[in-house]
């Protein structure tokens, strides 16, 4: 018993240091864990994979430890954990590229003032833009070579997928053609990436705040119904009998749709 009570309890503070270190947006962890929600894009889900992972752990332990109930029960609340660290990671994905596209628009519209080309324009701007947004956008100066800009803004704004890079393939692709007022256009852009940086920003803010308690108080639940199981043995021998595995059980669930009618929507916004 006191081997299963370290195991829950080493459970709860890991799943807790990783959900509350990360609300700080220039931590290592965050951008760790940043990076591996990146991965999705590439050959291997890692994401993904990590987060399965974790919920069958989840469910292995409350099997191991208790019983086929009981590990569901931990299950759904292992889940509830894991969706708050990917809402978090996202927030921070999604506000780390609001800035780089923020920063790429403002140098685009500085150089609009000064550059012959629009072509121009988008080499001198590309270098100086960090991240994956940074990377996306020296890809597309390289590609104006031999591709010319009009492709190469699509697949910039492919790459990217928000809503800022496809008006910022579209204000590029109307400016190689000829199009009027450019200067104006690209200040035009510069101001709602700003404004789309902002919200970015706002949102993470509140979301990073919110996200620990989420996942303080799953952790706080599931810590006073084993201290009371260990300190009580009467108490112990109900949860641990069917009656009281499907309370439990019940309880999971109850915990996990209060739960969600907050992590939905933070995740539908953060997309």
């Amino acid at each position: 018993m006191t081997g299963s009570a370290a195991v829950v309890l080493i459970a709860g503070i890991a799943l807790l240091a990783i959900v509350w270190w990360p609300s700080s947006v220039r931590s290592p962890t965050t951008l760790l864990l940043g990076s591996v929600m990146l991965f999705p894009r590439r050959s291997l889900r890692v994401g993904p994979v990590a987060a399965a992972a974790a919920v069958g752990l989840g469910l292995v332990l409350g099997l191991v430890l208790v019983g086929a109930t009981s590990g569901l029960a931990a299950m759904f609340l292992t889940a509830v954990g894991v969706w708050a660290v990917a809402v978090q990671i996202r927030s921070h994905r999604s506000l780390r590229e609001s800035d780089e596209l923020a920063q790429l628009t403002n140098g685009l519209a500085n150089q609009a003032l000064v550059a012959p080309t629009v072509v121009e324009a988008v080499r001198q701007t590309a270098p100086l833009i960090p991240g994956r947004v940074g990377s996306a956008a020296q890809r597309m100066a390289a590609e104006c070579e031999t591709g010319g800009l009009v492709e190469a803004a699509n697949r910039f704004a492919t790459a990217i997928r928000r809503p800022i890079a496809e008006m910022l393939a579209t204000v590029l692709t109307e400016a190689f053609r000829g199009g009027s007022q450019w200067v104006g256009l690209a200040g035009v852009l510069a101001e709602e990436a700003n404004e789309a940086a902002d919200t970015a920003r706002h949102f993470h803010r509140q979301v990073a705040a919110l996200m620990p308690q989420i996942a303080v108080t799953v952790v706080m639940a599931v810590a006073m119904l084993v201290i009371t199981g260990f300190a009580a043995r009467d108490v112990g021998r109900w949860l641990t009998s069917p009656i009281g595995q499907q309370f439990l059980l019940l309880l999971a669930i109850l915990t996990t749709a209060l739960c969600a009618r907050v992590l939905a929507p933070a995740w539908r916004l953060s997309r």
